[in-house]
């Protein structure tokens, strides 16, 4: 493997993580909506303790949860750490299909089935 490919692995990998974690975000919606009878698709996303509604700079996933400190940050509320945690599986899990599969048609394959 020479240089320039393990650079294109490391941003490939970094990639897929950031794709991941952006499903885990959108599986935290579902997550919570569907057994409540909601849409998923809006209102947009609010704090579960005052039900402020959340700016895009405080819904990027497992940053803003970081920046946050865990809390609202409307409130101060605390949110559970369930959030990133789905975040973190779902991108660590994309991130194992990535380093198994590589890139290529089976990767998409893989992460879509």
């Amino acid at each position: 493997m020479t240089a320039g490919s393990s650079g294109f692995a490391v941003f490939a990998a970094s990639a897929v993580f950031l794709v991941g974690a952006c499903i885990g975000s959108f599986l935290n919606v579902v997550i919570y909506r569907l057994p409540r009878g909601e849409s998923i698709v809006s209102p947009r996303s609010r704090c579960p303790g005052c039900g402020r509604q959340i700016g895009a700079w405080e819904n990027i996933p497992i940053v803003s949860f970081i920046a946050l400190g865990g809390r609202c940050a409307g409130c101060g509320g605390g949110i559970s750490w369930r959030y990133p945690a789905v975040e973190l599986l779902a991108a660590g899990g994309f991130v194992a299909i990535f380093l198994l599969d590589g890139p290529g048609i089976p990767l998409l394959r893989d992460l879509l089935f």
